[in-house]
């Protein structure tokens, strides 16, 4: 079998979000849910694999039309392995960015699970069909907002909620304390600063949590800091989660890891490069008594591609739900299903599991490659 064509779309969603239900730490990430890339991979056997990238638009449909498409042209789909290292590196030669490689990457296990019929996580080894699921917040403009939201999604069934806080360690910390006198004792709480804080804060802030009995602290300071996350994993008790963003795919984990600079690493299909890249950096974890926890996306595709590698794992606790979902569901025919008892669950069928909707797409598109 031979990849014969690759074909690209970039489209523009027409119901993207306002800025202010988009909001991580002040910022508006809108951008990654409007333009967005459908990436289709054809084979002269008639199998086609599918992606949506997180954001890029035309921009990461050129990245890859001029420099992953002409490499695929005429490879077997089934040597993973060699297409990975060979689009890693293209990464050096030619700065194609680790989205390009993780949509991409993403495309190829769907075709290749669509040749064996089967799902991602069935080829790699299920360990489990069912994930515990928390919602994760949007920045809120007021502590009132974060605390009507962890109620809701509590009483909705989910098992966890994680605050995207602002930066501002006052707000943050009287944040957490609401929500946390909310929801009760039991309920498991988590934080993500989006690397908002220096040292002195992000140590503040920590303290305060471990009062609160949050069940992980993630990415106080910027990813490259391993200095301050060694300051912080040792200081406090409060297991730190982080790397999630630290460019260099699997490659720039093991020394946070042996320095032991986080207690819980995160990683994610999009973000590091692919589905094997996720599966490695886990096993990897593993093998020093840590967790890997998946990170999420503004995107019902990449969120069930990363659960499928999520199902493979015994080093996992949870499945990532951005919310509200109508913000960052679009552009599928189906979504990862959340039960009522808080259980996120991959989708059924080969691959992924996720059917693009074509007319959608099509409907919307600005430009084809």
């Amino acid at each position: 079998m031979k990849i014969t064509d690759v074909k690209l779309t970039a489209f523009r969603r027409p119901d993207a979000p306002a800025d202010k239900e988009a909001m991580i730490k002040g910022q508006s990430i809108r951008a990654l849910m409007t333009e967005v890339v459908a990436v289709q991979v054809f084979t002269d056997e008639g199998f086609t694999g599918e992606a949506l990238s997180l954001g890029g638009g035309q921009g990461l449909a050129h990245y890859i039309a001029s420099t992953i498409k002409p490499m695929l042209i005429g490879r077997d789909p089934e040597y993973l392995e060699s297409i990975w290292q060979d689009m890693w590196t293209l990464n050096r030669l030619w700065f194609t960015p680790l989205f390009a490689i993780g949509t991409v990457d993403t495309a190829l296990w769907d075709l290749y699970g669509k040749i064996l019929n089967k799902p991602i996580y069935k080829i790699l080894g299920a360990y489990q069909d069912k994930l515990p699921t928390y919602a994760s917040s949007h920045t809120k403009a007021t502590v009132g907002e974060f605390v009507d939201e962890a109620l809701k999604y509590q009483e909705r069934g989910f098992q966890g909620y994680k605050l995207h806080v602002l930066g501002e360690p006052r707000f943050d910390i009287e944040c957490c304390t609401a929500v946390r006198k909310a929801v009760g004792d039991d309920y498991n709480l988590m934080i993500d600063v989006v690397s908002g804080y220096n040292q002195r804060e992000a140590l503040r802030v920590g303290r305060a949590l471990e009062e609160l009995d949050f069940y992980w602290y993630e990415e106080p300071l910027r990813d490259y800091d391993i200095h301050g996350y060694k300051m912080l994993a040792d200081a406090l008790d409060i297991p730190i989660c982080g790397v999630e963003v630290n460019e260099g795919s699997i490659y720039t984990t093991p020394e946070y890891i042996t320095q032991r600079a986080v207690d819980i690493v995160r990683s994610d299909i999009s973000f590091k490069g692919g589905v094997m890249q996720v599966k490695k950096t886990a096993a990897l974890a593993e093998a020093f008594g840590l967790n890997l926890e998946i990170h999420t996306n503004p995107n019902p595709l990449l969120d069930a591609a990363n659960l499928q590698v999520a199902l493979t794992l015994k080093n996992t606790d949870f499945f990532e739900q951005l919310v509200p979902e109508h913000v960052v569901q679009f552009g599928t025919k189906n979504c990862v299903h959340i039960d009522k008892q808080g259980f996120a669950h991959a989708p059924t069928g080969p691959g992924h599991g996720i059917e693009i909707d074509w007319e959608f797409v099509n409907r919307h598109k600005i430009a084809v490659l």
